[in-house]
C-alpha cells in the first residue's frame, strides 16, 4: 500500500515560489534585452515584412470569407488580385532579394543576438536551479499518471519507489519555463508573441514566409501561389439563410404564404 509523502511547508516558501518568481522576472528581463538588441530594421526588412503581412491577410481572407457578404469578399479579392494595381501584381525580384539577404551580415548578427538572448538566461537559470534547488520534491499532481511520465516529472531524484505523480524541483523548472507564455502575454501584452512571429516570418521560418528558418523568403512564388488560391476560393455567406435556419425551415413557408395572400 502506497503512502503519501508529507511535504514540508517550508519547501513551498523557499523552493516552489522562488522558482516561479525567478522564471517570471527572468522572462521580463529577457524580453527587454531582446527589444534592446533588436534595433531598428532596415528598409529592405520592412518591405519583406509588408509582403509577408499581405500574404497573411490574404490567407485570413480565404479562411474567413464566409463571415462577410459576397460583395465585400469580391472587393477584397479585387484588391489583392487586380492585374494592374493589385497587391499580388507588384514586381518582386526574388533572386535579387535572396542574394541581398544572404550577403547581408546584419542578418547573421541579428540571429546570433536572438540566440544569445534566449540561451544565456536559460543556462544561468539552469545553473541556479541545479545549485540551490536540486533534490526537492515540490508538489503532487492530483490525478494518476502512467510510469512513462516519471523521467519527465522526477528529474534529479532517481527513486524507483517514488510515485510518478510527485514533481521534483528540476522538473518544476521545465514545466514553469514552458507554461509561462500566457502569463507573459498578460503582463507584456500580445506584442511579445507577435514580435517573435514577425521576426521568424521575416527570416522565412514562419507559416507566412513559406520557408525554412534562416533561408531567404521567395515572396514572388508565394504571391503567385496565393493569387491562384484566392482566385479559386468559393464564397458562401454563412448567414445567407439565417432567417430560415433561425425559424427551423419555417421561413420559406411563411414567405410563400405571404406572397400567396398578396396575390389574392
Amino acid at each position: 500500500m502506497e503512502h503519501d509523502l508529507v511535504i514540508d511547508p517550508a519547501i513551498r516558501d523557499w523552493v516552489f515560489i522562488p522558482i516561479v518568481l525567478l522564471m517570471f522576472f527572468m522572462g521580463i528581463l529577457r524580453h527587454n534585452v531582446t527589444i534592446l538588441l533588436k534595433g531598428e530594421g532596415k528598409a529592405g526588412d520592412k518591405v519583406v515584412l509588408k509582403q509577408t503581412m499581405d500574404l497573411v491577410r490574404s490567407r485570413r481572407l480565404r479562411a474567413n470569407c464566409k463571415q462577410i457578404p459576397y460583395a465585400a469578399f469580391a472587393a477584397r479579392r479585387q484588391h489583392f488580385n487586380h492585374p494592374e494595381s493589385g497587391v499580388f501584381a507588384a514586381k518582386i525580384d526574388s533572386q535579387a532579394n535572396a542574394m541581398a539577404m544572404l550577403s547581408d551580415p546584419d542578418m547573421m548578427q541579428n540571429m546570433m543576438k536572438g540566440n544569445m538572448a534566449m540561451m544565456v538566461p536559460q543556462v544561468f537559470m539552469m545553473g541556479i536551479v541545479n545549485y540551490f534547488f536540486s533534490g526537492f520534491v515540490l508538489v503532487k499532481i492530483p490525478f494518476p499518471l502512467t510510469p512513462s511520465f516519471k523521467t519527465m516529472l522526477q528529474r534529479g531524484i532517481p527513486l524507483a519507489s517514488l510515485d510518478v505523480s510527485y514533481v521534483t524541483s528540476l522538473s518544476w523548472y521545465f514545466l514553469v519555463m514552458f507554461g509561462m507564455r500566457g502569463l507573459f502575454q498578460l503582463v507584456l501584452g500580445d506584442n511579445q508573441a507577435d514580435d517573435a512571429v514577425l521576426m521568424q516570418q521575416s527570416m522565412g521560418g514562419a507559416p507566412g514566409g513559406g520557408g525554412m528558418p534562416g533561408q531567404p523568403v521567395d515572396n514572388k512564388k508565394n504571391f503567385e501561389a496565393e493569387k491562384e488560391n484566392l482566385t479559386l476560393t468559393e464564397h458562401k455567406w454563412a448567414v445567407e439563410n439565417a432567417e430560415e435556419l433561425l425559424l427551423g425551415g419555417k421561413g420559406s413557408a411563411l414567405a410563400r404564404s405571404a406572397l400567396k395572400q398578396k396575390n389574392l
